[in-house]
Formats: structure tokens, C-alpha cells, sequence
């Protein structure tokens, strides 16, 4: 989720990871001025909605620190919060890149969207970083959401395996063998 509100938009991009390859589901670009009540509300319902949803990733840049306490609070489950710093940018963006070359990334068709991914600018500063940047006039607050989705979406998530252990006979020496042997008689 990429957060805005007057100058820029709200917006999200939900992306369906497959082995190596990401393909975008869902992207929603909110009306200029939506209160973030209603952003936070739309993404209540899609994590309802979503039940194998893993993570909802939010720039908390700016405006968005506020933004991630009003979604804890709320009980928004998987919420992560990411400062989206230049470097970070440039990580976030560099790998999306590759693996739009690499054929990786799928997309559906939506004029507008594909205007905003090639409207996207760039340029590097003395210090060696690459600044982001867009025309006057237009946004890219989609291309943020769906970038950090990929970006965040190649993380393999971490496996759950559970253990059960029975014994038939349960004693205190066989459930807590760390626990001196004076405490096991009572």
C-alpha cells in the first residue's frame, strides 16, 4: 500500500506469488481526498476476504507511521510498516525491474497503469543513489503499491510445522527434565 491523500493518491496492489512469477490480482487507486479511515476499512474487508493473505506491506513514509498505528489498533492482521528511504527505493524498484525483464512479473492489461509504469523517471544524484520522480500532472502512486507487493512477495514465508509429543504416562522428570530433581516429588 502506498498512502496519499490530497496531492497523491491511495493505493493498492495485491500480487499472487507462484513459484517465481508475480501476478498482479488487484489494484485499486483511491479518490484524492479519501479519508484514511475508508483505506484502512477497504483493507479490513480485503484481509477478510483473503484469507491466505500473508503480509500487507505500508509506507509508513511520511504520513504513513500514523497510518500503521490506526491499523494495528485496529486489529489488521499482517501489517508491516516500511520507510520507503532512497536506498530502499532504489532496491524495491531494481527489483522489480529485473523481474519484469526476466518475464516474471504478469500484468493485465489497463492503459492508464502501463502509462504509469513507463512515465516513471529516474535519475542519479551525486551521491551515486537513484531518485525516483514522475511528471507534474500525473502519479505513480500505483506503481509504488505494486512495486513494494512484488518486492515484499518474494520473501519465501517462513514454514509452520507443528509437533506433538505424547506420553502415556506423563511425570514431571519426562515433561520438565531441566527442572531439579528435589522440585519433581511433591
Amino acid at each position: 500500500m502506498d498512502l496519499g491523500q490530497k496531492l497523491d493518491h491511495s493505493a493498492v496492489a495485491v500480487v499472487d506469488k507462484r513459484d517465481k512469477e508475480f501476478d498482479l490480482i488487484l489494484l485499486k487507486q483511491f479518490e484524492l481526498g479519501t479519508e484514511y479511515g475508508s483505506v484502512l476499512g477497504y483493507l479490513k474487508l480485503l484481509s477478510e476476504n483473503l484469507h491466505d493473505l500473508r503480509r500487507t506491506m505500508i509506507d509508513q513514509t511520511g504520513v504513513g507511521e500514523t497510518f500503521m498505528s490506526m491499523a494495528i489498533s485496529s486489529g489488521l492482521k499482517n501489517a508491516r510498516g516500511i520507510v520507503l528511504s532512497q536506498p530502499k527505493k532504489q532496491d524495491v524498484m531494481t527489483f522489480l525491474k529485473h523481474c519484469m525483464e526476466d518475464g516474471l512479473v504478469h500484468i493485465p492489461y489497463d492503459r492508464e497503469f502501463t502509462n504509469e509504469l513507463n512515465i516513471e523517471r529516474f535519475g542519479l544524484e551525486a551521491t551515486g543513489k537513484l531518485k525516483f520522480s514522475h511528471p507534474s500532472g500525473t502519479h505513480d502512486d500505483r506503481l509504488w503499491a505494486f512495486a513494494l507487493a512484488v518486492y515484499y512477495a518474494r520473501l519465501q514465508p517462513t514454514e509452520y510445522h507443528p509437533v506433538a509429543a505424547v506420553n502415556r504416562y506423563p511425570r514431571p522428570e519426562n515433561l520438565c527434565p531441566q527442572l531439579p530433581r528435589s522440585l519433581w516429588q511433591t
